[in-house]
């Protein structure tokens, strides 16, 4: 029997951990901090324990479909002002 990272995952939780583990290759870490979000928020959709908002389920397909943009996006927002 071969394990299987995302058995038992559905809907976003799966979309989610499919884009960060396979897609992108990061950890939970890893992945809120390359994209301005908080470890707690990733784990908690991961595990099914909340559902992500709105906001979060159009980050997550920007993300999915220019990683590198919405990176350097979420590095201008957290430097501040210039």
């Amino acid at each position: 029997m071969t394990f299987d990272p995302d058995y038992g995952k559905t809907g976003h939780a799966r979309r989610l951990f499919r884009l960060r583990f396979y897609k992108l290759n990061l950890s939970q870490t890893a992945f809120a901090e390359r994209f301005g979000l908080s470890v707690g928020m990733i784990r908690d959709v991961e595990q099914g324990r909340t559902q992500p908002s709105r906001a979060l389920r159009v980050l997550i397909e920007l993300i999915a479909a220019n990683p590198a943009s919405v990176a350097a996006a979420a590095s201008r927002a957290t430097a501040g002002p210039p």
